[in-house]
């Protein structure tokens, strides 16, 4: 049976696991699921047709499920907020439900969301995300697996974060950040790449080289995008990393950071 503090207010059709913690002061409101051995310490609330996974722990002061601040947003219509596994979400970290009927906001599992950082509407965090102090992401924005976003940074609506990438403390970017590189400045642009993050998850030196020679031809030799991306393809081996990194440059909407400048790639 779940262990409910004598303060928390528990609304309808609210599905705790038996090994949940819920302490005091916390308001779950109707609708929401909560997994196995999660704990709301206190003064957490979590708004309706919130799902929360199994192993999470959520500091005081945590928003989850709320409603998006969009002016379009009908709040009379369900929309929905699913929350994954062995998360840590922090004091004041906030997360919104879609804005739109059936649309949902996602956050993966093993996730590190620290003080004050928000998730807006609609947005996509992959697994083993970090979200370092008042890191704020805007609407549709998706951020991919093992992405770094660090301290009070800014990531604009419908902005891309590809996977492994970094994000440098007080920066802003409204042009999306390719995967496995460090984005720096107010969209200042990429000045490096993840090379401590690849080898801490036990990539190949020789593939960590490829990498590191796809970062020079994009971002270091003053070619437009289109031809580095036609170098990339030709002279580099074409193993699954840059392939992703070349079909995430190709699909983007808003334009990549550039090598340093404020041009859109």
């Amino acid at each position: 049976m779940a262990q409910i503090h004598q303060t928390a207010i528990i609304g309808n059709d609210v599905e705790l696991a038996d090994s949940v913690f819920v302490g005091p002061y916390c308001i779950i409101e109707d609708h929401v699921k909560i997994g196995g051995n999660t704990r709301l310490i206190a003064q957490c609330h979590i708004y309706s047709n919130t799902t929360i996974g199994a192993g999470n722990t959520i500091f005081p002061f945590a928003t989850l499920g709320g409603p998006p601040n969009d002016v379009s947003y009908d709040p009379t219509q369900e929309s929905y907020t699913r929350i994954g596994d062995d998360n840590i979400i922090r004091e004041g970290c906030s997360i919104h439900r879609g804005a739109h009927p059936g649309t949902t906001t996602v956050v993966g599992s093993h996730c590190f969301l620290m003080g004050n950082s928000h998730m807006a509407h609609n947005t996509v965090i992959g697994d083993h995300v970090i979200m370092a102090l008042g890191a704020l992401a805007a609407g549709y924005v998706q951020i991919g697996d093992r992405a770094f976003i660090s301290g009070n940074t800014c990531i604009h609506q419908f902005v891309r974060v590809g996977r492994y990438a970094m994000l440098s403390g007080g920066s802003a970017i409204s042009m999306d950040l390719p995967p496995f590189m460090i984005g720096d400045g107010r969209n200042g642009g990429v000045r490096s790449f993840n090379k401590v993050a690849l080898e801490r998850a036990g990539y190949s030196k020789e593939d960590i080289r490829t990498i590191h020679k796809m970062y020079d031809i994009a971002f270091r030799r003053g070619l437009n995008m289109k031809n580095a991306l036609e170098e990339i393809e030709i002279t580099l081996p074409q193993i699954p990393e840059v392939k992703e990194f070349v079909e995430f440059v190709r699909s983007a909407k808003r334009g990549v950071l550039s090598g340093g400048s404020t041009r859109r790639a």
